[in-house]
Protein backbone atom coordinates (compact mmCIF):
# COMPACT_ATOMS: atom_id res chain seq x y z
CA UNK A 1 0.00 0.00 0.00
CA UNK A 2 1.33 3.08 -1.16
CA UNK A 3 1.95 5.99 1.55
CA UNK A 4 -0.47 7.95 0.45
CA UNK A 5 -3.22 5.15 0.29
CA UNK A 6 -2.19 4.71 3.97
CA UNK A 7 -2.63 8.06 5.03
CA UNK A 8 -6.30 8.43 3.55
CA UNK A 9 -7.37 4.92 5.42
CA UNK A 10 -6.14 6.98 8.11
CA UNK A 11 -8.07 9.66 7.81
CA UNK A 12 -10.95 7.95 6.76
CA UNK A 13 -10.80 5.44 10.08
CA UNK A 14 -10.57 8.93 12.23
CA UNK A 15 -13.92 10.19 10.43
CA UNK A 16 -15.70 6.88 10.62
CA UNK A 17 -14.40 6.91 14.12
CA UNK A 18 -15.83 10.16 14.81
CA UNK A 19 -19.17 9.55 12.70
CA UNK A 20 -19.56 6.10 15.22
CA UNK A 21 -19.32 8.21 18.67
CA UNK A 22 -21.83 11.23 17.52
CA UNK A 23 -24.25 8.13 16.33
CA UNK A 24 -24.12 5.89 19.43
CA UNK A 25 -24.49 9.24 21.69
CA UNK A 26 -27.26 10.88 19.67
CA UNK A 27 -28.74 7.20 19.90
CA UNK A 28 -27.92 6.95 24.06
CA UNK A 29 -29.46 10.56 24.43
CA UNK A 30 -32.68 8.92 22.88
CA UNK A 31 -32.77 5.40 24.69
CA UNK A 32 -30.53 5.93 27.95
CA UNK A 33 -32.06 7.43 31.64
CA UNK A 34 -35.14 9.40 29.91
CA UNK A 35 -36.51 9.38 33.52
CA UNK A 36 -35.72 12.23 36.31
CA UNK A 37 -35.25 9.01 39.09
CA UNK A 38 -32.68 7.49 36.57
CA UNK A 39 -30.79 10.74 35.55
CA UNK A 40 -27.24 11.10 37.07
CA UNK A 41 -26.60 12.89 40.23
CA UNK A 42 -25.10 16.52 39.19
CA UNK A 43 -28.59 16.36 36.74
CA UNK A 44 -31.12 15.32 39.03
CA UNK A 45 -29.56 18.85 41.61
CA UNK A 46 -29.90 21.11 38.76
CA UNK A 47 -33.19 20.42 38.13
CA UNK A 48 -34.36 20.37 41.23
CA UNK A 49 -32.56 23.86 41.92
CA UNK A 50 -34.32 24.81 38.98
CA UNK A 51 -37.70 23.48 40.11
CA UNK A 52 -37.12 25.54 43.22
CA UNK A 53 -35.92 28.54 41.49
CA UNK A 54 -39.00 28.66 38.76
CA UNK A 55 -41.47 27.93 42.10
CA UNK A 56 -40.38 30.68 43.97
CA UNK A 57 -40.60 33.43 40.57
CA UNK A 58 -43.90 31.33 40.10
CA UNK A 59 -45.43 32.31 43.67
CA UNK A 60 -43.32 35.56 44.73
CA UNK A 61 -41.66 37.76 41.38
CA UNK A 62 -42.42 41.15 43.06
CA UNK A 63 -40.29 39.92 46.00
CA UNK A 64 -37.56 39.59 43.63
CA UNK A 65 -37.81 42.01 40.93
CA UNK A 66 -41.20 42.68 39.97
CA UNK A 67 -44.16 40.98 38.46
CA UNK A 68 -43.54 41.76 34.92
CA UNK A 69 -39.30 39.96 35.26
CA UNK A 70 -40.88 36.28 34.87
CA UNK A 71 -36.78 34.12 35.19
CA UNK A 72 -39.15 30.87 35.40
CA UNK A 73 -40.64 31.31 31.53
CA UNK A 74 -37.53 32.21 30.11
CA UNK A 75 -36.28 29.74 27.03
CA UNK A 76 -33.05 28.01 28.69
CA UNK A 77 -30.49 25.35 27.59
CA UNK A 78 -28.52 24.01 31.29
CA UNK A 79 -25.23 22.11 29.75
CA UNK A 80 -23.62 20.01 32.10
CA UNK A 81 -19.52 20.19 32.30
CA UNK A 82 -16.76 19.02 34.64
CA UNK A 83 -15.68 22.25 36.27
CA UNK A 84 -15.39 26.22 35.75
CA UNK A 85 -16.02 26.71 31.93
CA UNK A 86 -15.57 23.61 30.91
CA UNK A 87 -14.84 22.92 27.05
CA UNK A 88 -15.60 19.27 27.55
CA UNK A 89 -19.85 18.97 27.93
CA UNK A 90 -22.46 16.54 28.13
CA UNK A 91 -25.66 17.10 27.05
CA UNK A 92 -28.22 19.85 27.55
CA UNK A 93 -31.52 20.50 29.28
CA UNK A 94 -33.73 22.68 27.04
CA UNK A 95 -36.68 24.03 29.18
CA UNK A 96 -39.76 26.46 27.70
CA UNK A 97 -38.41 25.99 24.35
CA UNK A 98 -40.62 24.95 22.21
CA UNK A 99 -38.63 21.75 21.24
CA UNK A 100 -40.25 18.01 20.04
CA UNK A 101 -39.01 14.77 19.96
CA UNK A 102 -36.32 14.09 17.63
CA UNK A 103 -32.96 12.59 16.24
CA UNK A 104 -31.37 15.82 18.77
CA UNK A 105 -34.13 15.62 21.39
CA UNK A 106 -35.83 13.53 24.05
CA UNK A 107 -38.70 14.76 26.45
CA UNK A 108 -37.53 13.87 30.17
CA UNK A 109 -40.06 12.40 32.01
CA UNK A 110 -40.54 14.97 35.44
CA UNK A 111 -42.26 14.33 38.28
CA UNK A 112 -45.16 16.29 38.27
CA UNK A 113 -44.71 17.90 41.60
CA UNK A 114 -41.45 19.37 40.23
CA UNK A 115 -43.51 21.68 38.39
CA UNK A 116 -41.49 22.71 35.65
CA UNK A 117 -42.16 22.69 31.56
CA UNK A 118 -41.35 20.38 29.61
CA UNK A 119 -37.69 19.30 29.61
CA UNK A 120 -36.04 18.24 26.78
CA UNK A 121 -32.26 16.42 26.40
CA UNK A 122 -30.75 17.79 23.75
CA UNK A 123 -27.60 15.80 22.32
CA UNK A 124 -24.44 17.08 22.77
CA UNK A 125 -23.74 16.87 18.94
CA UNK A 126 -26.97 18.86 17.96
CA UNK A 127 -26.04 21.25 15.41
CA UNK A 128 -27.84 24.18 17.46
CA UNK A 129 -25.90 23.84 20.29
CA UNK A 130 -22.14 23.26 18.80
CA UNK A 131 -21.76 27.02 20.14
CA UNK A 132 -22.27 25.89 23.77
CA UNK A 133 -18.40 23.85 23.55
CA UNK A 134 -16.98 26.84 23.57
CA UNK A 135 -14.87 27.68 27.25
CA UNK A 136 -17.30 30.15 28.74
CA UNK A 137 -19.75 29.31 31.09
CA UNK A 138 -22.59 31.16 29.55
CA UNK A 139 -24.19 32.71 26.44
CA UNK A 140 -26.82 32.66 23.45
CA UNK A 141 -27.42 30.83 20.73
CA UNK A 142 -30.33 30.22 18.79
CA UNK A 143 -33.03 26.80 19.80
CA UNK A 144 -36.16 26.72 17.58
CA UNK A 145 -35.78 30.12 16.17
CA UNK A 146 -35.45 31.55 19.72
CA UNK A 147 -32.49 33.48 21.26
CA UNK A 148 -31.45 30.68 24.19
CA UNK A 149 -29.32 31.30 26.80
CA UNK A 150 -26.80 28.25 27.51
CA UNK A 151 -25.70 27.98 31.13
CA UNK A 152 -22.85 25.88 32.63
CA UNK A 153 -23.11 23.84 35.29
CA UNK A 154 -20.82 21.48 36.93
CA UNK A 155 -20.85 19.14 40.44
CA UNK A 156 -18.90 21.56 42.61
CA UNK A 157 -21.62 23.96 42.31
CA UNK A 158 -23.94 21.78 43.96
CA UNK A 159 -21.09 19.95 46.50
CA UNK A 160 -18.72 23.44 47.33
CA UNK A 161 -19.54 25.93 45.80
CA UNK A 162 -17.80 29.12 45.53
CA UNK A 163 -19.34 32.01 46.85
CA UNK A 164 -21.82 33.67 44.30
CA UNK A 165 -21.21 30.53 41.87
CA UNK A 166 -23.55 28.28 43.32
CA UNK A 167 -26.06 26.90 40.69
CA UNK A 168 -29.17 29.14 41.76
CA UNK A 169 -26.74 32.68 42.37
CA UNK A 170 -24.87 32.62 39.53
CA UNK A 171 -27.69 31.48 36.85
CA UNK A 172 -30.41 34.18 38.30
CA UNK A 173 -26.96 36.78 37.86
CA UNK A 174 -25.97 36.26 34.14
CA UNK A 175 -29.69 35.53 33.49
CA UNK A 176 -31.34 38.79 34.93
CA UNK A 177 -27.72 40.09 32.73
CA UNK A 178 -29.07 38.50 28.97
CA UNK A 179 -32.90 38.84 29.40
CA UNK A 180 -33.09 41.54 31.68
CA UNK A 181 -30.81 44.34 31.09
CA UNK A 182 -30.45 42.95 27.40
CA UNK A 183 -31.47 46.56 26.49
CA UNK A 184 -29.98 48.60 29.46
CA UNK A 185 -26.67 51.27 27.95
CA UNK A 186 -25.39 51.95 31.00
CA UNK A 187 -22.41 50.01 30.43
CA UNK A 188 -22.26 50.83 26.41
CA UNK A 189 -18.66 51.82 25.11
CA UNK A 190 -17.03 51.26 27.92
CA UNK A 191 -19.11 53.77 30.48
CA UNK A 192 -17.75 51.59 33.45
CA UNK A 193 -14.55 52.63 32.50
CA UNK A 194 -12.77 55.17 34.39
CA UNK A 195 -10.10 57.24 33.07
CA UNK A 196 -6.94 58.34 35.89
CA UNK A 197 -8.58 57.19 38.39
CA UNK A 198 -7.82 59.33 41.75
CA UNK A 199 -5.44 57.58 43.70
CA UNK A 200 -5.21 60.20 46.73
CA UNK A 201 -6.35 59.94 50.40
CA UNK A 202 -9.16 62.49 50.54
CA UNK A 203 -10.91 60.32 47.81
CA UNK A 204 -10.61 57.20 49.56
CA UNK A 205 -11.41 58.81 52.72
CA UNK A 206 -14.82 59.88 51.46
CA UNK A 207 -15.34 56.43 50.31
CA UNK A 208 -15.14 55.45 54.04
CA UNK A 209 -17.09 57.87 54.62
CA UNK A 210 -19.91 56.55 52.33
CA UNK A 211 -19.58 52.74 53.61
CA UNK A 212 -19.84 54.14 57.37
CA UNK A 213 -23.07 55.68 55.94
CA UNK A 214 -24.08 52.11 54.05
CA UNK A 215 -23.02 49.93 56.67
CA UNK A 216 -25.52 52.15 58.83
CA UNK A 217 -28.47 52.32 56.44
CA UNK A 218 -28.49 48.57 56.08
CA UNK A 219 -28.46 47.80 60.14
CA UNK A 220 -31.46 50.16 60.16
CA UNK A 221 -34.95 49.49 59.66
CA UNK A 222 -36.34 52.41 60.61
CA UNK A 223 -37.47 54.01 57.01
CA UNK A 224 -36.86 58.16 58.13
CA UNK A 225 -33.06 56.78 59.60
CA UNK A 226 -32.63 55.34 56.46
CA UNK A 227 -33.83 58.00 53.99
CA UNK A 228 -30.98 60.02 56.27
CA UNK A 229 -28.51 57.88 55.99
CA UNK A 230 -29.07 58.35 51.76
CA UNK A 231 -29.22 61.43 51.90
CA UNK A 232 -25.45 62.19 53.57
CA UNK A 233 -24.33 59.31 51.44
CA UNK A 234 -25.43 61.24 48.58
CA UNK A 235 -24.14 64.79 49.42
CA UNK A 236 -20.71 62.74 50.17
CA UNK A 237 -21.09 60.97 46.56
CA UNK A 238 -22.31 64.62 44.91
CA UNK A 239 -18.98 66.45 46.33
CA UNK A 240 -16.76 63.12 44.61
CA UNK A 241 -18.30 63.82 41.35
CA UNK A 242 -17.87 67.58 41.64
CA UNK A 243 -14.29 67.24 42.08
CA UNK A 244 -13.34 63.62 40.43
CA UNK A 245 -16.16 63.73 37.02
CA UNK A 246 -14.45 60.54 35.86
CA UNK A 247 -15.33 58.79 38.64
CA UNK A 248 -19.15 58.77 37.28
CA UNK A 249 -18.21 55.62 35.66
CA UNK A 250 -18.59 53.68 39.41
CA UNK A 251 -22.42 54.76 39.06
CA UNK A 252 -22.82 52.73 35.86
CA UNK A 253 -21.70 48.98 37.32
CA UNK A 254 -23.51 49.69 40.53
CA UNK A 255 -26.77 49.80 38.10
CA UNK A 256 -25.36 46.74 36.14
CA UNK A 257 -23.44 44.98 38.52
CA UNK A 258 -25.65 46.14 41.45
CA UNK A 259 -28.95 45.42 40.37
CA UNK A 260 -28.19 42.15 38.89
CA UNK A 261 -26.51 41.09 42.41
CA UNK A 262 -29.40 42.79 44.33
CA UNK A 263 -31.53 39.87 42.80
CA UNK A 264 -29.14 37.25 44.17
CA UNK A 265 -29.68 38.94 47.77
CA UNK A 266 -33.12 38.99 47.22
CA UNK A 267 -33.84 35.23 45.90
CA UNK A 268 -31.49 34.25 49.20
CA UNK A 269 -33.75 36.11 51.43
CA UNK A 270 -36.50 34.75 50.00
CA UNK A 271 -35.25 30.96 50.40
CA UNK A 272 -33.97 30.98 53.82
CA UNK A 273 -30.52 31.10 52.42
CA UNK A 274 -27.41 33.45 53.83
CA UNK A 275 -26.37 34.94 50.95
CA UNK A 276 -26.14 39.04 51.68
CA UNK A 277 -23.70 42.13 50.68
CA UNK A 278 -20.23 41.29 50.64
CA UNK A 279 -20.84 37.31 51.97
CA UNK A 280 -18.39 35.36 53.52
CA UNK A 281 -18.80 31.50 53.99
CA UNK A 282 -18.74 32.04 57.73
CA UNK A 283 -20.62 33.05 60.57
CA UNK A 284 -22.22 35.96 60.06
CA UNK A 285 -22.03 35.10 56.43
CA UNK A 286 -20.52 38.82 55.92
CA UNK A 287 -18.48 41.51 56.47
CA UNK A 288 -19.78 45.12 56.42
CA UNK A 289 -18.05 47.98 53.93
CA UNK A 290 -16.19 49.30 56.78
CA UNK A 291 -14.38 46.06 57.59
CA UNK A 292 -13.78 45.61 54.37
CA UNK A 293 -12.28 49.21 53.87
CA UNK A 294 -10.27 48.88 56.59
CA UNK A 295 -8.63 45.03 55.94
CA UNK A 296 -7.67 46.73 52.13
CA UNK A 297 -6.50 49.58 54.03
CA UNK A 298 -3.94 47.28 56.74
CA UNK A 299 -2.97 44.69 53.70
CA UNK A 300 -4.82 42.03 55.50
CA UNK A 301 -7.55 41.32 52.40
CA UNK A 302 -8.28 42.17 48.55
CA UNK A 303 -6.16 44.41 46.40
CA UNK A 304 -7.04 48.60 46.50
CA UNK A 305 -7.92 47.57 43.09
CA UNK A 306 -11.15 45.85 44.59
CA UNK A 307 -12.52 49.44 45.28
CA UNK A 308 -12.28 50.75 42.06
CA UNK A 309 -15.04 48.01 40.00
CA UNK A 310 -15.54 45.06 41.85
CA UNK A 311 -17.02 47.10 45.41
CA UNK A 312 -19.61 48.10 42.94
CA UNK A 313 -21.58 44.96 42.69
CA UNK A 314 -22.09 45.63 46.45
CA UNK A 315 -22.62 49.46 46.59
CA UNK A 316 -24.77 49.02 44.12
CA UNK A 317 -27.14 45.86 45.65
CA UNK A 318 -26.81 47.71 48.93
CA UNK A 319 -28.38 50.69 47.70
CA UNK A 320 -30.95 49.09 45.85
CA UNK A 321 -32.23 47.06 49.04
CA UNK A 322 -31.91 50.06 51.42
CA UNK A 323 -33.65 52.12 48.74
CA UNK A 324 -36.40 49.42 49.38
CA UNK A 325 -36.33 49.31 53.30
CA UNK A 326 -36.97 52.96 53.00
CA UNK A 327 -39.84 53.15 50.90
CA UNK A 328 -38.60 54.50 47.77
CA UNK A 329 -39.52 53.85 44.22
CA UNK A 330 -36.31 53.43 42.39
CA UNK A 331 -37.43 50.33 40.11
CA UNK A 332 -39.02 51.61 37.22
CA UNK A 333 -36.53 54.63 37.22
CA UNK A 334 -33.64 52.07 36.57
CA UNK A 335 -34.96 50.52 33.51
CA UNK A 336 -33.66 51.52 30.73
CA UNK A 337 -35.69 51.62 27.77
CA UNK A 338 -33.80 53.00 24.05
CA UNK A 339 -36.08 54.73 22.23
CA UNK A 340 -38.66 55.58 24.79
CA UNK A 341 -37.27 55.83 28.41
CA UNK A 342 -33.51 56.74 29.49
CA UNK A 343 -32.67 54.96 32.98
CA UNK A 344 -31.04 56.63 35.78
CA UNK A 345 -28.69 54.92 38.26
CA UNK A 346 -29.08 54.53 42.32
CA UNK A 347 -26.83 57.92 42.35
CA UNK A 348 -28.60 59.76 40.03
CA UNK A 349 -32.01 58.34 41.92
CA UNK A 350 -31.50 59.45 45.02
CA UNK A 351 -29.89 62.66 44.09
CA UNK A 352 -32.93 63.81 42.23
CA UNK A 353 -35.22 62.26 44.69
CA UNK A 354 -32.89 64.56 47.50
CA UNK A 355 -32.30 67.66 45.03
CA UNK A 356 -29.11 67.54 45.48
CA UNK A 357 -27.57 70.31 42.74
CA UNK A 358 -26.03 73.22 44.79
CA UNK A 359 -21.94 72.89 45.25
CA UNK A 360 -22.27 75.35 47.90
CA UNK A 361 -24.66 73.80 50.13
CA UNK A 362 -23.19 70.19 49.38
CA UNK A 363 -19.97 71.81 50.78
CA UNK A 364 -21.92 72.92 53.71
CA UNK A 365 -23.37 69.48 54.70
CA UNK A 366 -20.30 67.59 53.73
CA UNK A 367 -18.09 69.73 56.68
CA UNK A 368 -20.71 68.75 59.03
CA UNK A 369 -20.49 65.25 57.78
CA UNK A 370 -17.00 64.85 58.03
CA UNK A 371 -16.71 65.91 61.81
CA UNK A 372 -20.06 62.83 62.69
CA UNK A 373 -17.76 60.60 60.50
CA UNK A 374 -14.26 61.26 61.60
CA UNK A 375 -13.09 62.34 58.38
CA UNK A 376 -9.36 62.33 59.54
CA UNK A 377 -9.13 58.58 60.93
CA UNK A 378 -10.20 57.54 57.44
CA UNK A 379 -7.85 60.01 55.49
CA UNK A 380 -4.79 58.10 57.77
CA UNK A 381 -6.37 54.60 56.41
CA UNK A 382 -6.70 56.35 52.62
CA UNK A 383 -3.09 56.95 53.14
CA UNK A 384 -2.40 53.64 53.83
CA UNK A 385 -4.18 52.26 50.96
CA UNK A 386 -3.17 54.97 48.46
CA UNK A 387 0.71 53.06 49.94
CA UNK A 388 -0.63 49.82 48.78
CA UNK A 389 -1.22 51.38 45.42
CA UNK A 390 2.09 52.70 44.94
CA UNK A 391 3.70 49.25 45.89
CA UNK A 392 1.31 47.12 43.09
Amino acid sequence: MSKRNRKRNILLSILAGIVGICLVSILLNKTYRTTFESLPETDRLMLTELSKLYNNFEQSSDQLWNEDYRFDTKPLLLVRTTKDSGLIRSEGFAVNVPMQEGIFAEEIKMPESMGLPKVYRISRFSPTTLSAWFPANFGTLNLKGIETMYFKYYPKMFSDPTLYFNFSTFLLHEGFHIFKQKDWTYDTNGAEHIDNYPVNEENYALMGIEFKLLDQAMAENNPQRIQQYLRDWTVVRNYRYYKWPQLIGETKAEAIEGSARYLEYRYSKLTGGNLMVLATKQEPYHVTFMQAYDFIANGQAESPSFLERSVRYETGAALELTMDKANLPWKEAIEDVPGKKPGITPYEILSNYFKMNDLTTIESQLGEIKEVYDYDALRKQGAKIVKQVNIE
